[in-house]
């Protein structure tokens, strides 16, 4: 894809490439893919499209004189404005910021403990054999402290698994730069190399940085 009209984001890491610019959400929705799911009750209004940014991370090809980046364009910030574009045909401009995939950072999404400490650390041992001596590649953190398992092959399983706790009210997403008197769960990072147009997280699965909430 190609882009010609675009403004340059001075930002306070030099080091993040980002750009701002309008795009037909709906006419490059084949080439827009979501990287977590939404959900139903999310108060998306034509107000709330048009008074934000939607942040879709990016491969760029060249910045010079045009912007030239490759054909599959994840969304970092936005799923829920982007699936009621897509759901109301919206056939109209929208006000994106395009940052290089290579430049941001992304953590676990904070979640908020809904039952105590000692009954999740026996939930997640009995189902899953989540322990403190065990080393694996995934792990769930509470309050700082991670707990491994073997029994979890790949990042899917382990966010397989999130989903299903939050589906139990177990664990409710909380942004992380909020405070909180609960105690807070976290899972290994997902990474870029995670992300996948045919594959989407749950809800809530990742707080990717710089944000450009507005």
């Amino acid at each position: 894809m190609e882009i010609n009209n675009f403004t340059k984001l001075n930002l306070i890491n030099p080091n993040v490439t980002a750009f701002t610019t309008k795009l037909n959400i709906l006419k490059n929705s084949e080439i827009i893919y979501p990287h977590e799911e939404t959900v139903d009750d999310n108060r998306i209004t034509n107000s709330i499209i048009k008074n934000s940014v939607i942040v879709l991370g990016v491969i760029f090809e060249s910045f010079h004189d045009d912007l030239v980046i490759k054909d599959e364009i994840f969304i970092l910030d936005g799923h829920h404005r982007y699936q009621y574009i897509k759901n109301n045909s919206i056939d109209d401009l929208f006000e994106v910021v395009l940052v290089s995939m290579n430049d941001i950072k992304i953590e676990s999404h904070n979640s908020e403990l809904l039952i105590d400490d000692d009954i999740f650390i026996n939930k997640i041992m009995s189902e899953k054999g989540f322990s403190e001596t065990v080393k694996s590649k995934y792990f769930i953190t509470l309050n700082n402290k991670q707990y491994f398992s073997e029994n979890i092959l790949d990042i899917n399983a382990l966010y397989f698994y999130k989903k299903q706790l939050l589906k139990e009210f177990v664990i409710l997403p909380i942004k992380n730069d909020q405070e909180t008197d609960k105690s807070l769960v976290k899972f290994t990072p997902i990474t870029k190399s995670n992300f996948h147009k045919n594959y989407v997280f749950p809800y809530k699965s990742t707080w990717i940085t710089p944000r450009f909430d507005v």
